[in-house]
């Protein structure tokens, strides 16, 4: 019964590895998961950490395990696997362009615990972990967000010295300007204590009707 089940464990990888191998190479993968999500945990400020996203990177790293486990042994299988990555897209909203690093560092991971390259995989994960604490955001920038100011008796170069004054980054993106009235949207980029505080500056102007500041997926009527 032994030999039955080792000859079927050998026919499903393809005839190359044995459970024990496979298991080592699954408690690996878990391994280098938990140091890459903690390191995702400390590269991000409290605000931009997703819990969801920490989830998926654990799946995708033992996705990518199975799949080389399942291909490593046949060349036509993994040409197929090959051509088939590269007609995917990424249809998700990427916030943070580190967010990528993250995903092929996930994918980095099913291939070395796969090809039992562990030493490989410890020293990345290691390195990669301390390039991405050191570049960590430490400004306390919140993601992009759109300030939509109305107003309509208000000289328009005081809200635009409002706007170089306030911490941050920001660039207009539409400036609309009628007769009575006018519409300025700007993309902002500021940390989330100064945005009540910029916006009272910008009511403190007068002729000011109202002030949105919107998510970037947010839709304006």
């Amino acid at each position: 019964m032994t030999t039955q089940f080792q000859e079927m464990i050998s026919g499903l990888t393809g005839g190359t590895g044995t459970m024990g191998e496979m298991m080592a190479s699954m408690g690996a993968a878990l391994l280098f998961a938990a140091i890459m999500c903690t390191a995702y945990r400390f590269a991000n400020v409290k605000m931009n950490f997703r819990p969801q996203f920490a989830v998926t990177l654990i799946v995708l790293a033992f996705v990518s395990t199975i799949l080389m486990n399942l291909i490593q042994s046949n060349l036509a299988l993994s040409l197929g696997m090959l051509g088939a990555l590269s007609i995917v897209r990424f249809r998700t909203n990427i916030r943070d362009p580190r967010d990528i690093g993250f995903i092929f560092w996930s994918m980095a991971i099913g291939i070395a615990a796969a090809t039992q390259s562990y030493v490989i995989g410890a020293i990345g994960c290691l390195v990669l972990s301390v390039i991405m604490i050191v570049s960590k955001n430490k400004t306390g920038l919140q993601s992009p967000m759109l300030l939509v100011i109305r107003g309509s008796n208000t000289d328009i170069e005081q809200i635009q010295g409002v706007m170089d004054r306030a911490p941050g980054q920001n660039r207009v993106k539409a400036k609309n300007v009628l007769a009575e009235s006018f519409e300025l949207v700007y993309e902002v980029q500021l940390p989330q204590k100064e945005e009540n505080g910029m916006i009272l500056e910008i009511f403190e102007l007068g002729g000011i009707d109202s002030v949105n500041l919107l998510a970037q997926n947010a839709q304006m009527g």
